[in-house]
């Protein structure tokens, strides 16, 4: 049976984590955008992973109606070697101050992937919250095995220069959505919501309050059953919309405002 993921009565849905400018949509991109469109996905934020592709992710944003960006370092692309962080901040700052920019990362601590350098991860991601706090830009978090780590400086940014976020694409533990929660950040969920046998994930989805839930793809990973294994876009984050609502027992149009509305409340500069 074909599986729709199309709702055309729907108060539009934000996509609040892809990678457009990736070179999974490089030969049809203009057909990703309207499929997401045709779904109501009318809303995109397409996320930076590192300093010199920015002005790809740049473009994307600034050739499509209602598509944002963001400017930051992922976790897997800071270097080994000590730098002086005095550029990061100052380039971040700068990126923000351009059009359809809204956000600063991803960001994060990935220990899974590149545990030999965290002394230099702690230090670009305390970087990014400080940027953050600094220009009132909200923290998009990439978290993996590095828990501890990343409540601590999470926490330390708050509580030094009020920096705001979310956690995205979650499947850590109840513990620190707790505590990323009492700091005022958001969590976003993906497709992996859909998958089976997660259901510490979906104690998660029930413990997070409706107005701090936000929803994505992680594309082009991480496709939501049933395309599960295929090039993840936009439109299939109807899937995980669904899923997040029959977990919180809401309708899906219910729910579609009230992670838009999340969404907007979180992410406010739009210049």
């Amino acid at each position: 049976m074909k599986q729709n993921h199309y709702f055309p009565n729907m108060t539009n849905i934000v996509d609040s984590h892809c990678h457009l400018d990736f070179k999974d949509f490089k030969n049809d991109l203009d057909s990703v955008i309207k499929n997401a469109y045709k779904a109501n996905v009318k809303h995109m934020l397409s996320i930076s992973v590192n300093l010199e592709d920015f002005k790809d992710v740049y473009k994307v944003a600034n050739s499509y109606d209602n598509i944002y960006c963001t400017t930051g370092i992922h976790p897997n692309n800071v270097p080994d070697n000590q730098e002086n962080n005095e550029f990061l901040f100052e380039e971040l700052s700068l990126n923000l101050n351009k059009k359809k920019v809204i956000g600063v990362g991803e960001t994060g601590l990935d220990y899974f992937r590149n545990e030999h350098n965290r002394i230099n991860q702690i230090e670009y991601f305390n970087t990014h919250l400080e940027v953050s706090g600094s220009l009132r830009y909200p923290t998009i978090v990439h978290t993996r095995n590095a828990e501890k780590d990343t409540i601590n400086c999470i926490e330390n940014a708050v509580n030094k220069h009020s920096s705001k976020g979310l956690i995205h694409c979650f499947t850590s533990t109840k513990e620190l959505a707790k505590k990323v929660l009492n700091k005022g950040f958001y969590i976003s969920f993906s497709g992996i919501i859909t998958f089976k046998k997660v259901d510490d994930l979906i104690d998660v989805v029930k413990y997070v309050p409706l107005d701090r839930i936000l929803v994505e793809t992680d594309a082009p990973y991480l496709a939501p059953a049933p395309f599960r294994g295929k090039r993840n876009e936009p439109s299939f984050v109807t899937h995980t919309l669904k899923k997040i609502a029959e977990i919180k027992n809401k309708n899906v149009e219910d729910m579609a405002q009230i992670t838009t509305n999340n969404f907007f409340n979180l992410f406010s500069n739009f210049n």
